[in-house]
């Protein structure tokens, strides 16, 4: 969106202190809910991100968001499924979107 508030607070994720109080997101659905435990948060063109992970499986991928974190995220356990969330950064220009991305990658698993 045009106007910064589609995931608009997903930028907010590159301060530790924000991270460290919204670490978890949670998920509710008519079927199944969710928790989501953040363990990397990292801007990079979008363009590179794809060429990055395309060849990468599963367990390449997790190590791959791991180490692109800013923060170093600890305690997050074994990773079986994951969400992932971006949105346009406004590095470098505070009126119009770049092509880089705020990324946001959580462990999700379903709570019972």
């Amino acid at each position: 969106m045009k106007n910064r508030t589609m995931f608009s607070e997903l930028d907010r994720y590159m301060d530790r202190k924000f991270l460290e109080e919204h670490s978890i997101i949670e998920i509710y659905t008519e079927n199944q809910n969710y928790r989501a435990i953040i363990f990397s948060c990292y801007s990079i063109g979008v363009n590179i991100e794809k060429n990055n992970i395309k060849l990468l499986d599963f367990k390449g991928e997790i190590e791959y968001y791991k180490k692109k974190s800013k923060h170093s995220i600890s305690n997050v356990g074994e990773v079986e499924k994951i969400l992932k969330l971006s949105t346009c950064s406004y590095l470098n220009n505070r009126t119009i979107p770049t092509n880089q991305r705020y990324y946001i990658v959580a462990k999700l698993e379903k709570i019972n």
